[in-house]
């Protein structure tokens, strides 16, 4: 299986993206550190769709974020670095939902298991 594309690392710092307490970033089950490029409503929904993991489960997980989502949350791309890779799930991608400080919930849009390319 191969990513279509990698998603560049923000240089921006995660307390900078995230302005948030240490204890409450800890607390992400998405760490604020994969998380690496805010995505319109949109983008977002174009990334469930293309998802290469089951499609069933990915719009499940989506319409949840969707039916969460109100003005002000924002979308963004998580990507979980190949060095954060620790089983045979490899690379994974997908869409986290977060409103302040707050995580309310992802969905995994793609997982591979060979390093990805520029896209």
């Amino acid at each position: 299986m191969l990513f279509l594309g990698a998603v560049g690392c923000s240089t921006t710092s995660v307390q900078g993206r995230f302005p948030c307490p240490d204890d409450v970033l800890a607390q992400w089950r998405i760490p604020a550190g994969w998380v690496v490029r805010e995505l319109t409503p949109a983008r977002a929904r174009v990334e469930v769709v293309t998802a290469n993991v089951s499609k069933d489960s990915a719009e499940a997980r989506w319409q949840a974020l969707e039916s969460q989502w109100r003005d002000g949350d924002q979308y963004w791309l998580y990507r979980r670095p190949e060095a954060d890779t620790i089983n045979a799930l490899g690379v994974q991608e997908g869409v986290v939902l977060i409103r302040g400080c707050d995580q309310l919930g992802f969905a995994t849009t793609r997982i591979a298991v060979e390093p990805a390319t520029a896209r």
